[in-house]
């Protein structure tokens, strides 16, 4: 069973299932920073997968796994998490049967700079680090490969200055569209 660590799972199915799939691009790439154990990108993937079809579709799964320590949050130290080699090869073996899975097993700042070659994204779900510093790196490259529709939902916003981010996602054309206590969802509403 594929379990996730946080809430509001409910919002995020909702909000991949009102995503506007029309794009004029000849592919469509979802994304995730932060897998864990895999719920968030199942809920994508099950949820695009479907409403899709005959577009080819890839989703991009993004955690160096390993046990790293770094800082999560603006108010904390480093310390390490459990995301362990045995968490690794089970996420894996969950999603065998999703052909568009993608996984990359490194930092939100390798795939950054490795991954410059897509031009755009359809949706992304931050759920990575967790320092607002991090948040708005991430959500700057991912802005500049946006498309009219795409969406960007964030997980435990409230953990981190969302409305600084909100504002500058703001010049990039994105507008929230609906807030729960822990996750939030912009669209990019300009071309």
């Amino acid at each position: 069973m594929i379990r996730g660590d946080s809430s509001e799972y409910e919002l995020l199915k909702k909000w991949c299932e009102t995503t506007p799939v029309f794009s004029p691009r000849e592919r469509f790439y979802s994304c995730e920073i932060g897998v864990r154990e895999g719920l968030g990108s199942k809920i994508i993937m099950d949820s695009f997968r479907e409403r899709i079809q005959g577009t080819p579709y890839i989703h991009f799964a993004v955690d160096p796994y390993g046990n790293l320590e770094y800082q999560h949050y603006d108010n904390t130290g480093a310390y390490t998490c459990d995301y362990t080699d045995a968490m690794y090869e089970q996420m894996m073996k969950d999603f065998e049967s999703y052909p568009m899975f993608y996984f990359t097993k490194m930092t939100d700042i390798e795939f950054m700079n490795q991954y410059t070659n897509i031009d755009y994204f359809n949706f992304v779900h931050f759920d990575g680090p967790h320092m607002t510093k991090d948040v708005i790196t991430e959500s700057v490259w991912f802005a500049n490969k946006s498309v009219k529709g795409t969406r960007f939902i964030f997980d435990d916003y409230p953990k981190y200055d969302m409305p600084f981010i909100s504002k500058i996602l703001e010049k990039y054309g994105f507008k929230t569209i609906e807030a729960g206590k822990n996750k939030i969802c912009l669209e990019r509403n300009e071309s």
